[in-house]
């Protein structure tokens, strides 16, 4: 390129142009790099741009953007050896922007010259380090092909500039890393002491619910034996003792959710405790949807709680019953279990409402129900339990097609 007033004025643009590249999210770092690649090809009507990377283990360049000018096209992947490149790094090293090696050059390796430099009919380079730190991270490589090209101070001092502005991209992708990092721990730490908060809260709540269900239920005792004569008050004290117990099995929930009942797990052979649930199961439906179980013959032993293992099927089992109530009469509830090599897969799966995705993000909170009766614990308490077991437990729901909650726990073999 011939140095004159136009080349020093397009220089100049083209510099003023890049400096006002900005990441607005890490994500951003590629596109940024790819624009920068393009912009100094047409500023130097070169063929081919590229950034690079030297790799963790410093024995390679990784292409993070690559520009063909004649092509219009942007790429990236490619890989450099540097041991074909004898010398490279400390050259990088020691000077501000070198001129690498043609294909005729004793310092370039044979390998590269037939891999690389001669099928893409690269004649000249002129690179630029990128430093981070004081220390070379990777390079601009500005590589013409056809004739030759004598590069000018003003290509070198342009070059030099590109490779500056490649660092401050860099350190502005590090920034919004660490900023991005910094948010998802304060959100964390955020929800880590609101659960906290809720668990001291509902423990408490729990503890002294249970206290006055406790006196109740037995003073509902004392009166069943005294007036067993009077069945009219007979049957009005069941429906009064039916309500207390639903009551104590939400203060299970509540204690379970706040981790003051601790677990004593053993194994437990969730087939057979499907097996054992199944007549309660079909009580609870309520004629509100069928109920189809499926599982293997094989023991499936799990390492958990049972009583809590058994409170997790119901309240699946409950809430997909719920779920079916929007729905026309007889639908189908299905329960599945099925064995992984190392894992016990169980799924109930209904035929339902749905869930939209905000619904399905807030559907294991505690307190959140989208029935107006709910308490908001049963799919939390869900959650709890088998994370203390060491499982997972996920949804797949789409609106006006149902749910399908899938339960995962290690297998005992």
């Amino acid at each position: 390129m011939t140095e004159g007033p136009n080349t020093s004025s397009l220089f100049e643009a083209t510099r003023l142009g890049l400096s006002r590249l900005a990441l607005h999210d890490a994500d951003g770092l590629s596109r940024a790099l790819e624009r920068a690649c393009q912009t100094s090809a047409e500023a130097l009507a070169v063929e081919r741009v590229g950034v690079w990377f030297i790799a963790t283990s410093g024995d390679e360049l990784r292409c993070a953007a690559l520009f063909e000018l004649s092509k219009e096209q942007s790429s990236s992947g490619a890989v450099l050896p540097l041991a074909q490149l004898p010398g490279y790094l400390e050259a990088l090293e020691g000077h501000r922007v070198i001129q690498t090696p043609g294909p005729g050059d004793a310092n370039v390796s044979e390998e590269l010259r037939r891999s690389y430099l001669e099928p893409l009919d690269i004649r000249a380079t002129l690179d630029a380090p990128v430093f981070r730190l004081g220390e070379v991270v990777g390079v601009v490589r500005h590589e013409h092909t056809g004739g030759s090209r004598e590069w000018t101070s003003r290509d070198r001092h342009f070059v030099a500039a590109v490779a500056d502005l490649v660092a401050v991209l860099l350190e502005q992708a590090t920034r919004l890393d660490v900023e991005a990092a910094l948010r998802s721990q304060r959100d964390r730490l955020v929800k880590a002491e609101k659960m906290e908060a809720l668990s001291r809260m509902s423990a408490g709540v729990a503890h002294d619910f249970n206290n006055v269900l406790t006196a109740i239920l037995l003073r509902l005792d004392s009166l069943r034996v005294d007036r067993s004569h009077d069945a009219e008050l007979m049957q009005a004290l069941g429906e009064i003792t039916e309500a207390g117990e639903r009551g104590a099995r939400l203060v299970q929930q509540l204690l379970t959710f706040a981790k003051a009942k601790s677990p004593v797990p053993r194994p437990v052979d969730l087939s057979r405790t499907l097996r054992d649930l199944e007549p309660m199961l079909l009580t609870l439906m309520h004629g509100h949807a069928s109920l189809r179980i499926e599982r293997p013959t094989a023991a499936a032993l799990v390492n958990a709680d049972p009583s809590q293992l058994e409170q997790v099927i119901m309240n699946l089992v409950i809430n997909a019953r719920d779920a079916s109530r929007s729905k026309h009469t007889g639908l189908e509830v299905l329960v599945r279990l099925w064995l992984e090599p190392d894992t016990a897969c169980l799924t109930v799966v209904d035929r339902g409402a749905g869930m939209d995705a905000t619904t399905r993000d807030q559907i294991f909170e505690p307190f959140f129900s989208t029935k107006q009766t709910g308490s908001g614990l049963g799919l939390s308490t869900v959650y709890s339990i088998v994370q203390q077991a060491g499982g997972s437990v996920t949804v797949e729901s789409t609106e006006g097609k149902g749910a399908t909650f899938s339960v995962r726990l290690p297998r005992i073999q």
